[in-house]
């Protein structure tokens, strides 16, 4: 599924998200996390222990929920499935700590986040959007 231009746009102006994993014994898990986004694709940096890992490694659909920060709060929920990578995870947390901080990286900080990132076991959690809804703009 391709999204469409409003919701493209609104989440790649935005940063703060919150995933839902279904847990096998109760109500989903929910986790606030930064992302960015890659084409119609959200990319999340995690580790192999955190719980949504788990919970997304044995059923992989997902729910994402991105909200505005500024009123009426308009929103966009993706729903995808997801994937998980080794490859690239230090490149994603330098492209996350910009969308953060809002400029990038320096250079000379590069290595210790890929000694950071193989210290924690990061994970690059890909969420393949497969329908979204929401409003990305009300009012």
């Amino acid at each position: 599924m391709s999204l469409s231009e409003e919701h493209r746009e609104f989440l790649a102006t935005h940063r703060l998200c919150v995933v839902a994993a279904m847990r096998a014994d109760g109500p989903p898990s929910l986790t606030p996390v930064y992302y960015v986004m890659d084409g119609d694709d959200l990319l999340i940096s995690t580790t192999h222990s955190r719980a949504k890992t788990k919970l997304l490694k044995r059923d992989p659909r997902v729910s994402v929920c991105v909200l505005g920060e500024e009123m009426p709060f308009p929103y966009v929920t993706v729903f995808g499935r997801t994937s998980f990578t080794d490859e690239g995870a230090a490149e994603l947390m330098a492209q996350i700590g910009e969308a953060m901080m809002g400029s990038p990286v320096p250079e000379e900080a590069l290595p210790g986040l890929r000694d950071r990132a193989e210290a924690e076991g990061r994970v690059v959690m890909r969420v393949r959007a497969e329908r979204a809804i929401g409003l990305a703009r009300r009012g």
